[in-house]
């Protein structure tokens, strides 16, 4: 458990004695921040609303309900209960009319960047360094790109079967984020013990309770030693639901002691072994806990009784995403907030990037002035979350970074051969029925190549889309490609289906990329080149049903399509070389 040092615990008694309503207020939340680009909105939110921590990623510009609600996912109904929970930009928010693509960073740059952030923070006038966190568990979850060395999914660290490599890869992780001057890496502990689990899948490091804590105690620790806390998520676990968080509120219904055996597990021996010192809370119902009506982000049942009480654990608790269907399908998320707080959460994520965060805060703030949340409890609350900021040193130069390091650390020699080797280990052959493999260097070879959501964000010399086209053509002589959506419009399949109709081909090559936020994989597609008689050879990022299926013969994985290393190690698979 989180040890506090005396000078510390010295430190955080004064510090609290001294924070104003709104400073509390602002500490125990954490708000989005997507991009590369300072804005106004948020170094207000830093100076003025003293806002505790900050969840970057440099793959959007920025995440609003009402941009998601306007670009809504097929099928997908805009509730009415959803919708009061949404706030349209104003004042210094940011009001984008294109959201995906920000200016691209190198690392060092994107060091800067967080220093210039950092810049708001006056120590001098008492407030508190802000902490950034980040998600780095590998495929379409890297939210630090910039020419840092990305690494798979936990799965498919997994399956390379090679504890000491899986800790070298954490390290390589924590490494690359603290020189960035990143805080926090918010990582997978659900055991996936349901094969068509749309949310969690390859992000877990296994489908057995023994392998996850083997895997991540392994990953937690190269995290750590690497210079970042480690946040655990989705408390009790949501390795065995068939429903996503982020469009409505799930039940985890299994029995208790399958529950405790298996999902909630993995939480306790890494908090036992010191590498756990904050905990994502789910937003799932679990009524194993005695819990059938709430989340259990808002459930004291769950979070004092169960986690403070049963398990002892003495950590920061965290929500998931606030603005995730789990929530706002089921409440106005801001009272949502104050019911997570009264629970006993912590710390708030909200990723809204609107006026709503302005909103959260100032409701928090009269939540502790009118003793709807006791200033007792509040001022525990910050004890964990300053005695986890004093772990993270960020009293040291308030955190600020060297960003020519930043550069230096991300090209280290080992760091690459860390995910060479990563690579090499972790792209496999899943199976080959009809026994394509290896392919002659002169094979006439068509690909179908998607691009994908990482490719396209990170957009730089080793990591864009056309990846796989590049890598296989360093071996074949004969490789020609048809570039598609990782969701294909119809237009995308029309060129497909006109290039096999007009040229004749040895064998089709094909990616079938599956994105638990973006959805499902071109299973069907992939049956059309099938049906046309000739060998295909299949390139999945996971091997679960909704990516692999059976028609398939012959089928490579690749847990990293956003790596040179793994379409580098592809394409050698591809003709054995």
């Amino acid at each position: 458990m989180m040890q506090v040092m005396k000078e510390n615990s010295e430190w955080i008694k004064e510090t609290i004695g001294r924070l104003t309503t709104e400073q509390k207020a602002g500490q125990l939340v954490i708000l989005g921040m997507n991009g590369t680009v300072l804005t106004p909105d948020m170094t207000e939110l830093i100076r003025d609303y003293h806002v505790g921590g900050i969840r970057i990623s440099m793959k959007a510009r920025h995440t609003t309900l009402a941009t998601l609600h306007s670009y809504a996912r097929p099928g997908d109904q805009h509730d009415d209960m959803t919708l009061k929970s949404v706030h349209h930009p104003a004042g210094l928010c940011k009001d984008l009319s294109f959201t995906n693509h920000p200016p691209v960073l190198t690392t060092g740059q994107y060091a800067e960047f967080l220093n210039c952030l950092r810049s708001y923070v006056e120590p001098s006038s008492g407030a508190i360094p802000v902490h950034f966190v980040i998600d780095q568990e590998g495929n379409g979850t890297d939210d630090l790109l910039g020419g840092a060395r990305l690494f798979p999914y936990p799965l498919g660290l997994a399956s390379t079967n090679d504890p000491e490599l899986i800790y070298r890869a954490g390290l390589a992780v924590g490494r690359q984020a603290a020189a960035c001057g990143i805080n926090t890496v918010q990582a997978v502990l659900d055991v996936n013990t349901n094969i068509n689990n749309p949310e969690i899948g390859p992000r877990s490091f296994g489908n057995n309770a023994d392998d996850v804590i083997r895997c991540a105690t392994q990953f937690f620790r190269g995290l750590k030693d690497g210079g970042v806390s480690a946040v655990g998520k989705h408390f009790a676990g949501r390795g065995e639901s068939t429903a996503d968080a982020h469009w409505g509120l799930p039940v985890m219904d299994v029995p208790l002691d399958e529950l405790e055996n298996t999902h909630i597990r993995p939480f306790g021996a890494l908090a036992e072994a010191g590498l756990l010192p904050g905990i994502m809370v789910a937003h799932c119902i679990y009524p194993a806990l005695g819990e059938s009506k709430l989340p259990a982000t808002l459930s004291p049942r769950i979070l004092k009784d169960y986690i403070r009480g049963k398990m002892g654990y003495r950590g920061v608790l965290v929500t998931d995403n606030m603005m995730m269907g789990g929530i706002i399908k089921q409440y106005e998320m801001t009272d949502a907030i104050i019911m997570s707080l009264q629970a006993g959460i912590d710390m708030v994520l909200c990723r809204d990037e609107s006026p709503v965060r302005q909103v959260i805060l100032k409701r928090i703030a009269e939540a502790i002035r009118s003793g709807l949340l006791p200033e007792t409890e509040v001022d525990e609350k910050l004890a964990r979350i300053l005695a986890m900021r004093c772990d993270m040193g960020l009293l040291n130069n308030n955190g600020l970074v060297d960003s020519e390091n930043a550069e230096k650390i991300v090209h280290d020699p080992v760091i690459l051969e860390t995910a060479r080797e990563a690579a090499e280990k972790s792209v496999q052959v899943l199976r080959d029925r009809a026994g394509v493999l290896p392919l002659a260097a002169d094979a006439k070879v068509l690909l179908i190549e998607q691009a994908f959501v990482t490719q396209i964000a990170a957009n730089n010399a080793d990591s864009h889309p056309g990846l796989l086209w590049e890598e296989l053509s360093r071996i074949g002589r004969h490789v020609a490609c048809v570039e598609i959506a990782d969701l294909p419009p119809e237009a995308d399949i029309e060129r497909v289906r006109r290039r096999l109709r007009s040229e004749d081909f040895d064998v089709i090559v094909t990616t079938n990329y599956f994105h638990y936020k973006v959805g499902g994989s071109i299973n069907g597609l992939v049956d059309e080149f099938i049906a046309t008689g000739k060998p295909v050879i299949v390139l999945a990022n996971n091997p679960f049903p909704f990516c692999v299926g059976d028609s398939f013969d012959t089928v490579l994985l690749n847990y990293q399509p956003a790596g040179r290393e793994y379409m580098r190690a592809t394409a050698a698979l591809i003709f054995g070389k």
